[in-house]
């Protein structure tokens, strides 16, 4: 049956609600700034294809350390709503209705209460919770994560038009000292999304072996990426379909 916990019961049902999710998970708080150890078990959760949601309030700036590690969930559906002030965690099998927020600040400087019920045992209650989600999601509008560009990138996007870079089907035009290079230390290439070295150059599958599987969940082609497969920078407009920046096509395959 429902049980009422104080603060440090609260930190507790969070927790298992987190990292015990199988089937689905919902976080709903106005404010965010993910604490370590919860960012521990997202990533596991994510690993093993569970959806996840997270809802904040429209008006919250989410901070960059939380933008980063959005971007790097695969099963991530980001949300912000308009007067957002409910606080509330659930999974498949039980919830928490709560003063806390999913934040570090509330986790260690503030009152916190809140009521841990289940699935199980207070089904009337479990339901209501989740029809209430359910009409809460329809009100939400679905948060675009924005990459921060350095400075220097910044630039060069301004200074440079920008053009479409068409993923090419042939080998590289290399000259023949770099492909003499290439032949005794094998063809420099990076994965397009870790930016790790691949020990091919391969436009068919500029994905490292641990970052294809990640992209062949869903296998978009268009999905915003962050390496060039040829120099491992960091460019913007770089994707699966469009593996290779601007200056590397240019010296490839531009005669």
């Amino acid at each position: 049956m429902a049980t009422f916990k104080d603060g440090a019961g609260v930190q507790s049902a969070l927790t298992d609600i987190v990292k015990n999710s199988e089937k689905e998970l919902f976080l709903i708080s106005p404010y965010l700034k993910i604490p370590v150890q919860t960012k521990n078990y997202l990533n596991s959760i994510d690993k093993n294809n569970i959806p996840i949601t997270i809802v904040f309030r429209s008006d919250f700036k989410l901070n960059e350390d939380d933008l980063e590690f959005f971007n790097g969930l695969t099963n991530l559906k980001l949300y912000d709503c308009e007067n957002l002030h409910s606080k509330c965690y659930l999974n498949e099998k039980e919830g928490l209705i709560t003063s806390l927020n999913l934040h570090e600040y509330s986790q260690t400087h503030n009152w916190e209460m809140g009521i841990r019920f289940s699935n199980q045992n207070d089904r009337d209650i479990y339901t209501d919770v989740k029809k209430e989600l359910s009409h809460l999601l329809s009100q939400c509008k679905p948060h675009t994560i924005k990459r921060k560009m350095s400075t220097d990138v910044k630039k060069n996007v301004n200074n440079i038009p920008q053009k479409s870079v068409y993923k090419p089907k042939e080998a590289p035009n290399k000259g023949l000292f770099t492909k003499m290079v290439d032949s005794v230390l094998g063809e420099e290439a990076h994965c397009i999304r870790c930016g790790h070295s691949m020990e091919k150059y391969n436009l068919e599958k500029p994905l490292c072996d641990n970052c294809y599987p990640k992209w062949a969940q869903h296998k978009n082609k268009g999905y915003p990426e962050k390496h060039c497969h040829a120099c491992g920078e960091f460019k913007p407009n770089i994707s699966y379909e469009k593996p290779i920046c601007k200056s590397c096509y240019n010296s490839f395959y531009k005669k």
